[in-house]
């Protein structure tokens, strides 16, 4: 029987009247006074009626944060730990103020050890969850060294104040960095409501468990845009690691359907941490953990309207993305990944149809034996295409959306349209070379020369030609400036495709300078993992299909 973590009691309790409402989202004069905030805008009633000038929800921070700029320094060797000399396993004893750190009887202890493990479900039916591995291709595992040196940094400013001292120096770092850049950066869209801001924070401000996830994803980012990457990165991986132990500790004390709001978010970030640090293992662990905590609680429609909406955008970019790459991995679920958007979603944009038309393209292959059923998917998917344009559904948009952010959203939907056909044809493609020869297999040394027969014919019941669609994509990358604008942050799944079935070296070029634009200006680990992909493909003569080829390596790539 596996031994739950244990924490220990505090002596003293800070006590509140019943039914008082405290928010750490009130106005900065309440929080000066340390007194509930009924949050109206633009003054708080508190403030009006007792004559006190309301100063409003602006920023609290000293300063804005530079990416470059080295923050972090070496205060204090790193503690030596007690190890335990009855387990072979490799386990500490954690400080008491590590509140969410492992314990050595915690089934996450096992994650620091080169075999993956699968925890089993609790008792109380809670859904089954997962711990972290790494693998060869560019995912260090995670030691004792790292997750010790995490103690050892210390921030040099911002100093903490008031508002924040249930927060370390870390946490508030990282906290300001996706306030002031993360939040602008790790969206496809920017606007005075983006809610990885005014949705998340407040709610992580409540929750150590999700500030921990939102602190991974930040520290993360930070890495991949600054000089500390080491640094950096070690403190995103020992914010990881206790995220999952603290969501390990928090679905066993809940049944499935009384899963609280803060583990479902804190799983999302953990899908999102994977997709900035540029994965190829994990990410589809935690979208499995995150579709049956959803489906726990009785499916997107049983949350609350901003849960909802937080989540509705990027489950339906991700699951879809991940039916396309890695279908195999993945829980088959379609309820979740038809759900509508009505508000103009920060991940998804005007390509909401479009990404679940490249879903459905992934499902051809399951009906090869039908050749009647796959004629008419295939022409029903062709005239979805055909007839698609960013005007046929009407969106809410957000405040502060320029007709300039629409532009460049409308651009991205139309290289989606684009990359659907090229990936229809692709995928028509394969299927014909595996009925005409078998399929390779994966179980021999890599090899990039392979037999395959001559390339088929195009499907006439296809309105637009692959190279006519290729070469429209390419042409509105060229006159595109691809600049800081963050919704052409969504073109990694675009350029990638077209890259797949690019032969000339001008056009290879021009899609190699487009995702290091969206590596250096977005800071997204998922870029560089797909240029990693193309280099492979075009190393080999082209001749692979990129399918297969990530079969080969067992590569989770995240095209999201």
């Amino acid at each position: 029987m596996v031994q739950q973590p244990s924490y220990q009691t505090p002596t003293r309790r800070r006590c509140r009247r019943e039914g008082a409402k405290w928010t750490r989202s009130g106005c900065l004069t309440c929080k000066r006074r340390r007194k509930r905030c009924d949050e109206a805008k633009p003054c708080c009633h508190s403030c009006a009626r007792l004559g006190l000038k309301c100063e409003g929800y602006g920023s609290m921070w000293a300063e804005p944060l530079d990416p470059s700029a080295h923050v972090f320094s070496q205060s204090r060797a790193p503690k030596r730990r007690r190890f335990s000399t009855t387990s072979a396993s490799t386990t500490w004893s954690p400080r008491p103020e590590e509140d969410l750190w492992l314990c050595p009887s915690s089934p996450l202890s096992n994650s620091l050890s080169t075999t993956p493990t699968t925890p089993a479900e609790s008792e109380n039916n809670s859904p089954r969850f997962w711990t972290g591995e790494d693998n060869e291709h560019g995912d260090r595992q995670i030691t004792i060294s790292e997750i010790d040196s995490c103690n050892t940094l210390a921030i040099a400013s911002p100093i903490p104040s008031g508002y924040f001292s249930h927060l370390s120096h870390h946490d508030i770092y990282y906290l300001q960095y996706h306030t002031e850049q993360g939040s602008k950066l790790l969206a496809n869209l920017e606007s005075v409501d983006n809610p990885l801001r005014s949705f998340l924070i407040p709610r992580a401000l409540s929750s150590p468990l999700l500030m921990k996830a939102l602190c991974a994803v930040s520290a993360t980012h930070f890495a991949n845009r600054s000089r500390d990457k080491q640094e950096a990165q070690t403190a995103a991986t020992d914010y990881y690691v206790r995220t999952l132990s603290g969501l390990q500790s928090t679905i066993a004390k809940y049944s499935a359907r009384t899963i609280p709001d803060e583990a479902i978010l804190a799983v999302a970030m953990l899908c999102k941490y994977e997709i900035v640090r540029g994965s190829v293992q994990q990410w589809t662990v935690h979208l499995n953990a995150l579709q049956e905590l959803i489906m726990a609680r009785g499916g997107v429609d049983a949350l609350n309207d901003d849960m909802r909406e937080f989540l509705s955008g990027f489950y339906i970019y991700a699951y879809n993305m991940a039916r396309i790459s890695n279908r195999k991995h993945i829980n088959y679920d379609l309820d979740i990944g038809n759900v509508k958007i009505s508000k103009l979603d920060i991940y998804i944009g005007y390509a909401e149809d479009l990404i679940k038309i490249c879903a459905r393209i992934a499902d051809l292959p399951t009906l090869s034996r039908d050749p009647v059923a796959l004629d008419l998917e295939v022409h029903s998917i062709d005239t979805s295409l055909r007839d698609w344009a960013p005007t046929n559904t009407t969106y809410i948009i957000p405040r502060g959306i320029t007709e300039s952010n629409l532009a460049r959203l409308r651009m991205v939907a139309n290289c989606f349209r684009d990359a659907a056909y090229i990936y229809l044809h692709s995928t028509l493609e394969r299927m014909n070379q595996g009925r005409a020869s078998p399929p390779p297999s994966f179980n021999t040394p890599l090899q990039l020369e392979l037999q395959t027969p001559s390339t088929p014919a195009e499907s006439p019941s296809i309105s637009l030609r692959r190279s006519t669609t290729l070469h429209q994509l390419l042409t509105r990358i060229r006159a595109s400036p691809l600049d800081e604008h963050c919704e052409y942050s969504a073109l990694t799944f675009p350029l990638f495709i077209a890259g797949c079935e690019s032969k000339d070296p001008s056009d290879r070029k021009l899609i190699i300078q487009s995702l290091d634009k969206l590596e250096a200006n977005f800071g997204i680990g998922n870029v560089r993992r797909a240029k990693e992909m193309l280099n492979i493909l075009w190393a080999g003569g082209g001749d692979v299909h990129w399918l297969d080829m990530l079969e080969r390596l067992q590569w989770d790539l995240i095209l999201a």
